[in-house]
């Protein structure tokens, strides 16, 4: 059995490097149509998940119109385009990434919209004699009709011309490429591509702004009750409606926290096992529908994103500030306006003091890993610069280790440091009959996380070696200092190779 130190190390090691993981694929949806040169230029230099989240929450603050607003319209607006785009213009690709949805979401809807189907044209056979082209037979070649392509003509005129386009109204002409897909075409009085690069600058409100004056993970945020995704929403509404709490192969794994500021947050994970329909990757909505003790609708939240790896798994997680109550909350990924899986759970968040000597609910992983900097303070699953992933599906193999992982909230103090024991007894049913393991109560040391009086706990336990069942893991935690015992306990599965 490893030590404790294997945490210790982790820990002390934040500083050593960082990953892109949450926001790997940020910029390849719509949101490139708003970048600047620049601003891509920066987001290829971005290296680690907390600098991403810096310049996304900074990219937006530049664009809001109400910079001194928690609530951002631009944003709000954005997603509502990228929304109606998606169901307007889809064909060979999403309808957001193609060049009508381009122009609907840098410069909204058009004056007017007229069309031409395209008319017959035959090539000129040139001269006629010998010089004509000819088969094997020596017969003369005649080109077959060709058809001028399909075009639509956007005019952005009167209250429809957007006012950071400087030039006078304009026209922007789409000629159709086959099979719904449509392509900005040159004219000798437009250059589209000049015209969405000033849409591009102009949307930009604050270029002066070095910092976000309001962060994603702090302050006051508004709440959507409605999905901009439409065929999402009618898609949820079948699930609703249906007798089941959960379809679909991915499992919730949820927990509550508090701020050391004393903000109530709930840290949501679905994960898919390998081989499940949902593979690393993938993109997808990871959805959140919240409703109060009343049954009363308070919270839709949508976030595209895509799946992270797991080793073999897959998994997206999110947090949700949530005050203290008792609500129902779906959990759930989408994808083409269907739900892919989605699982609706009670949640009673209690009344937490952050001031209290408490803990956090019993993590079992086989992923933790440092951070380069510290994660915002409702980042999920984050606990200072620690990234600890739950295994969602509770399945282990013998070739790996099971981690174990609980944070400490204001322990006793003495002689600088917390001063606890921990007693660790497994237990299992396989197919050789009853198994067990048995750690006795020893001090233990524990990492201090960045920021506030929490430290971490926790241990590898190597597998190599246990008899593929079924197990529970139960943790006894005594602080030696304030006299308090803490009694936790997971289920967990070991499968061989």
């Amino acid at each position: 059995m490893r030590t404790a130190c294997a945490l210790l190390v982790l820990v002390a090691s934040t500083s050593a490097f960082g990953q892109l993981i949450k926001y790997a694929d940020w910029a390849d949806g719509p949101v490139r149509h708003l970048m600047t040169k620049q601003e891509m230029k920066q987001w290829r230099d971005i290296h680690s998940d907390q600098d991403a989240q810096a310049f996304i929450e900074l990219f937006w603050a530049k664009r809001d119109p109400t910079p001194d607003t928690a609530r951002n319209e631009f944003r709000e607006a954005f997603d509502a385009r990228v929304a109606l785009a998606d169901q307007q213009f889809s064909g060979r690709i999403r309808g957001a990434m193609s060049d009508p949805g381009r122009a609907f979401i840098l410069l909204g809807p058009p004056y007017t919209v007229s069309g031409r189907a395209g008319a017959p044209v035959i090539s000129s056979l040139g001269p006629v004699g010998p010089r004509a082209p000819t088969d094997a037979q020596g017969n003369v070649l005649v080109p077959s009709p060709t058809r001028e392509p399909n075009r639509q003509v956007w005019n952005y005129a009167h209250e429809r011309k957007p006012k950071y386009i400087p030039q006078a109204d304009f026209v922007l002409v789409f000629l159709d490429e086959g099979r719904n897909d449509w392509k900005l075409a040159y004219t000798e009085r437009t250059n589209p591509d000049l015209i969405l690069q000033e849409a591009v600058n102009g949307l930009i409100v604050s270029p002066n702004l070095t910092k976000a004056p309001f962060s994603s993970t702090a302050g006051v945020r508004t709440h959507a009750t409605s999905f901009k995704d439409l065929l999402l929403e009618t898609a949820y509404k079948q699930f609703r409606s249906g007798d089941k709490a959960s379809v679909g192969p991915a499992n919730l794994t949820w927990a509550e926290f508090v701020t050391p500021e004393g903000e109530y947050f709930v840290s949501a994970q679905l994960y898919a096992s390998g081989g499940a329909d949902i593979a690393p990757g993938q993109k997808v909505a990871f959805f959140t529908v919240v409703e109060n003790a009343a049954g009363q609708l308070v919270e839709v939240d949508e976030d595209p994103t895509a799946m992270i790896a797991n080793g073999g798994d897959a998994y997206v997680d999110k947090s949700l500030r949530l005050d203290p109550g008792t609500y129902t909350v779906t959990f759930g990924l989408g994808a083409d306006g269907r739900v892919l899986s989605a699982t609706r759970t009670a949640i009673n968040v209690e009344r937490l003091d952050p001031a209290a000597t408490g803990i956090s609910p019993l993590i079992l992983s086989n992923n933790i890993y440092p951070l380069k900097d510290p994660a915002g303070p409702m980042d999920p699953f984050m606990f200072g610069a620690l990234k600890v992933v739950p295994k969602g599906d509770s399945v282990f193999t013998t070739a790996g280790d099971l981690w174990y992982f609980v944070e400490v909230r204001n322990p006793g103090i003495a002689d600088g440091a917390p001063k606890l024991q921990v007693k660790i007894d497994i237990e299992g049913k396989t197919s050789k009959g009853l198994a067990e393991m048995r750690f006795p109560l020893k001090d233990t040391e524990v990492a201090k996380l960045q920021g506030a009086n929490r430290y971490a706990l926790g241990l590898a336990i190597p597998l190599e070696g246990f008899i593929p069942g079924d197990y529970t893991i139960k943790i006894h935690i005594i602080d030696n200092v304030l006299g308090k015992n803490y009694d936790l306990a997971k289920k967990f599965r070991v499968r061989g190779l």
